[in-house]
């Protein structure tokens, strides 16, 4: 594409100054017998050559071309930036280790979108969709999650920006997230326990760091009664008691 653009600009400037050389050509032809065309109007091909207009002009379009083909080749050398969460407001922990790729983190969020309307949260205390629009009778109990630095599986409910957010986080730490939807739930309409999310959504998460294991989830839990992962034996009656601790 930018080989076919400069070849544009070159004839555009060998179009600009060929009058002048064309016609000196004829000239040097005058002896031979030329018939004439008929002309719908007024013709500059009398006009007296100026060599030096001609220079400006020539460049003129030299500089013109140079400057669109430097700015075509930036704008192809340079790739698409790639979306990113937003770091909004970050209150440090107290923790003496840092969040990184593959730890484990115990978190509370809650999720919001640009409204303020929430669309989940691990807090508890609302009604949530059980059946399509059917809600729970009771609200939900509350219940910490873990989420994988940097993980790559996709889990029901953890977007990628909450994932890449939550790097370099310490215990105890608050982070508040915006995150696009290309690392959110994307284009199209997902129904969480709370809400809708519309397609294209920009999402704020609120996230508080619990826990942080660098060898399994066993350590997340360590000393916490009442409170499991989920599953068939599901416990929840202890999990809003579970206190940030390294």
């Amino acid at each position: 594409p930018t080989s076919n653009m400069s070849a544009c600009m070159s004839t555009l400037a060998i179009g600009a100054i060929a009058p002048c050389a064309v016609r000196r050509g004829r000239a040097a032809s005058a002896s031979r017998p030329v018939r004439a065309a008929a002309s719908p109007g007024p013709s500059n091909a009398n006009a007296p050559c100026d060599d030096t207009v001609g220079l400006g002009r020539r460049t003129a379009l030299a500089s013109t071309a140079l400057t669109f083909s430097v700015t075509l080749a930036v704008a192809l050398a340079s790739p698409a930036r790639a979306a990113e969460s937003t770091v909004v407001k970050d209150t440090p922990g107290f923790g003496g280790n840092t969040a990184k790729t593959g730890d484990l983190l115990l978190v509370n969020y809650v999720a919001t979108l640009a409204d303020g309307t929430m669309v989940d949260t691990t807090l508890g205390g609302s009604k949530f969709f059980t059946n399509g629009d059917q809600q729970s009778v009771q609200p939900a109990a509350g219940r910490p999650v873990i989420v994988k630095v940097n993980g790559v599986d996709p889990v029901p409910g953890i977007p990628k920006g909450l994932k890449q957010g939550i790097e370099g986080m310490r215990v105890g730490g608050t982070r508040v997230l915006q995150i696009p939807p290309e690392l959110g739930f994307g284009p199209s309409p997902v129904r969480s326990p709370y809400a809708t999310v519309p397609g294209d959504s920009v999402l704020t998460y609120t996230v508080s760091v619990l826990r942080l294991s660098d060898t399994g989830p066993d350590a997340l839990f360590k000393n916490v009664s009442g409170c499991s992962l989920g599953g068939a034996n599901t416990m929840t009656n202890g999990c809003d008691l579970i206190e940030a601790e390294e």
